[in-house]
């Protein structure tokens, strides 16, 4: 009794405590940073549509976000541990430990030129003044590896780099010739700039060669009108080279809550697309093509919800197969039954051969002799039973044949005494073992 309490006790408890663990999961906050990149950049506000959405539904994952001059600059963060998610280029180089979330939009490489600088290609580039992001930055690096690939090296060009607003006073001031970002096409620093300014964008081609070294990169477009309706800014579909920006984080964050901010980046699309726009754009990552980043375990989990299971996958085939393996179990069992049956009606045919053969027996010694016979018999009958050949129901039909081959063994004794009696009425009766039944 004593033993039973404490399993009824720790039963309890293991369920109290299950309990316990889902509610403290749900009140515990979790404070989670974030690098976003410039302040002015699609991917801070994109971060800020995220932060205010996720305030509103799961108010215990609070997220910080920090301003970083780029995405080489968010992805270092990522990778020294400093912030739990970045935003940040599929073609940065990042730590064994960054896991991937989703894919957000696509940043597109874009010259902008003032028209009278007479620069309409790349190799139009040469002697040029050209203002360029930070010196370290991501967006600097890339348009030196840009540079390299058209032949140009740092004395062919007058460069001029700095920061977001100094760079974009020297374009409007005309003390440069063309800028370089790497933005979304429609970027609100990118239109401001235009509407200060005469300005074009020049195509960026050969986005399959530069793919060869950097597979992160696709063929890309600034959709004409991005910028200005009328007149179209751009004038036509210009060509370009685009790189995905994608949502990234350290290995180490819970699956619960990676979870969570996976299905609010999908669930709460609309709310998203309110905040901004470019929201819109975020898709599950296995689109996206040369990351080579692994999927958080939190995100799977999320985006593999929805997967089928394998027995709704294979619903029709294993329909078929359950209903082969039911026919098939009827027909053994049938088969079965049948053999049972015909195992039966042998043992009975030899009980009613036995009854047959003791009502004609002429001697005691014949009667002595069927008794041993009918031990026998008995002794098969319960192998088989044991061996499963005969089932319960044929032994309550036996007992009833079994009892008739008794009744007829004492009616054939009887009438063998009642003979010996009339025969040998002067004779003392010989001593015998008299049958006694089964």
């Amino acid at each position: 009794m004593r033993f039973r309490s404490v399993v009824i006790l720790s039963l309890v408890l293991f369920v109290a405590g299950l309990f316990g663990l889902r509610y403290f999961e749900q009140i515990r906050v979790y404070r989670i940073t974030v690098a976003a990149g410039p302040v002015t950049g699609q991917a801070y506000h994109v971060a800020k549509a995220i932060q205010e959405t996720i305030r509103r539904h799961h108010p215990n994952i609070q997220l910080e976000i920090f301003e970083t001059r780029g995405s080489l600059h968010s992805g270092q963060l990522l990778k020294n541990g400093e912030v739990h998610l970045a935003l940040t280029q599929a073609d940065q180089v990042l730590g064994g430990n960054t896991r991937l979330i989703a894919s957000l939009y696509s940043d597109a490489y874009q010259l902008i030129v003032r028209k009278e600088s007479g620069i309409k290609e790349m190799a139009d580039l040469a002697g040029k003044r050209v203002a360029l992001p930070p010196e370290r930055s991501g967006d600097n690096k890339t348009f030196w590896f840009l540079a390299e690939h058209y032949g140009f090296d740092k004395d062919d060009l007058k460069v001029f780099a700095g920061t977001e607003m100094s760079t974009e006073w020297l374009f409007v001031k005309g003390e440069v010739d063309a800028l370089f970002r790497v933005r979304a096409p429609g970027d609100k620093s990118i239109l401001r700039l235009i509407e200060k300014t005469d300005a074009k964008f020049v195509p960026i081609r050969q986005a399959a060669a530069l793919e060869l070294q950097q597979p992160a990169l696709e063929n890309g477009t600034i959709p004409a009108g991005s910028y200005k309706g009328q007149p179209a800014i751009p004038e036509e579909d210009t060509r370009t080279i685009s790189v995905r920006r994608l949502l990234v984080t350290r290995a180490e964050l819970p699956d619960n809550v990676i979870s969570l901010l996976t299905s609010v980046l999908f669930e709460r699309r609309r709310e998203l697309v309110a905040y901004e726009p470019a929201t819109g754009w975020i898709t599950p990552p296995d689109r996206v093509i040369g990351t080579f980043l692994p999927v958080h375990p939190g995100a799977q989990a999320f985006y593999d919800k929805d997967e089928p299971s394998f027995l709704q996958e294979n619903a029709e085939p294993i329909a078929l197969f359950l209903s082969i393996l039911l026919i098939a179990s009827s027909l053994l069992l049938q088969l079965n039954a049948r053999r049972r049956k015909r195992a039966m009606d042998q043992y009975n045919r030899e009980l009613i051969q036995l009854a047959k053969t003791a009502r004609i027996a002429s001697s005691f010694e014949d009667l002595d002799k069927l008794q041993n016979d009918l031990a026998a018999y008995v002794g098969r009958i319960v192998e088989s039973a044991e061996s499963g050949n005969i089932s319960s129901q044929d032994m309550t039909l036996f007992r009833f044949t079994f009892d008739a081959v008794e009744d007829a063994m004492r009616d054939r004794e009887v009438q063998l005494e009642r003979s010996d009696h009339q025969n040998l009425r002067s004779v003392q009766p010989s001593t015998r073992r008299r049958y006694r039944g089964w």
